[in-house]
């Protein structure tokens, strides 16, 4: 794996707007309370989802990545405008997983992007459809699934596959499927995570699509960036040290899921994991959950960064 002179990452959906964040060393928030001209900036919205551009800066070349599309059809579109980012300079979009807050708004933003053949990254299961099951006998079917039709039909190009896939003149991968080796992180919880296969009910707690983003920075490290992690981040980001060959981690941002009582058990080990990496940086977004949220914010007082929209984190 190459490396890359810098990156930037900018949170176009997560959970949580503050707007009394304030911007740090490599880490600019927007003024939401200022006018821009003769009018107001554009607030930024939150929702449950999850969305980030991502720009790779090689040999004077920036490569933009976007990673996932959040769960609001017009979310993203709305944040992107609001940040004066214009979405054409995408040349390809990676989807996590199949789950809708990470992947709703994929053919808008697809149309948006409006390039004909525009590679679209995503493991072949990200686009079979998912049903929750509650205890009490309750089952869910997400609101909204990927389209293959539809995508096609604005102009991506599906690019399915198990395999780590290199972008950015091959200074950022798509780790791919990534290996279950961590004991204590298992996927969701029992008889409640369910994929349509063939018309059938079939049992998937281990969400086999999950996969991550990694970039190389020159000198300074990799930066892991996770969707929901339903992997494990232990087991995402010791995988991405795999298949790069670097050893030193910058910085992790995304979904850690750990929010819930089923995974409350195995917040205090993810943590200590997470210091055997030792990131200069830890961001945990959208999935993570409030009680990890605090646990990893004390454990790591120097490294962790509250996320919110519309940050944009510098390497």
């Amino acid at each position: 794996m190459q490396s890359a002179d810098s990156v930037e990452v900018v949170t176009l959906a997560d959970n949580y707007v503050n707007g009394f964040l304030q911007s740090l060393e490599g880490v600019n928030r927007p003024r939401l309370d200022v006018v821009r001209g003769e009018r107001p900036g554009e607030p930024m919205l939150a929702e449950f989802g999850w969305s980030a551009l991502v720009r790779v800066m090689k040999g004077g070349h920036v490569h933009s990545i976007m990673f996932d599309t959040g769960v609001g059809k017009q979310t993203l579109l709305h944040n992107a405008k609001a940040l004066k980012i214009d979405l054409k300079e995408i040349e390809a979009l990676v989807l996590s997983h199949g789950h809708p807050d990470h992947t709703a708004a994929t053919s808008e933003t697809v149309a948006a992007i409006g390039k004909d053949n525009l590679p679209l990254i995503l493991h072949p299961n990200a686009l079979r459809k998912t049903v929750t099951m509650f205890p009490d006998g309750e089952r869910s079917n997400a609101p909204y699934f990927l389209d293959e039709e539809s995508l096609h039909r604005h102009g991506a190009k599906l690019e399915k596959t198990k395999n780590p896939t290199p972008l950015a003149s091959d200074s950022a991968l798509v780790t791919g499927e990534i290996p279950r080796i961590v004991d204590f992180e298992k996927g969701m919880p029992p008889n409640t995570h369910y994929r349509i296969i063939d018309g059938n009910l079939v049992h998937d707690p281990l969400i086999l699509d999950d996969q991550g983003l990694v970039i190389n920075v020159k000198d300074k490290g990799l930066v892991v960036i996770s969707g929901c992690a339903h992997s494990g981040i232990v087991n995402t980001v010791r995988y991405a040290k795999e298949i790069s060959g670097i050893d030193n981690v910058l910085a992790i941002i995304g979904g850690f899921h750990l929010t819930g009582n089923f995974f409350a058990p195995i917040i205090d080990r993810t943590v200590t994991e997470i210091k055997e990496i030792a990131p200069k940086m830890v961001i945990p977004s959208h999935c993570t959950g409030l009680r990890a949220l605090v646990r990893i914010a004390n454990a790591f007082p120097d490294a962790f960064v509250e996320n919110s929209v519309g940050t944009t984190y510098r390497f």
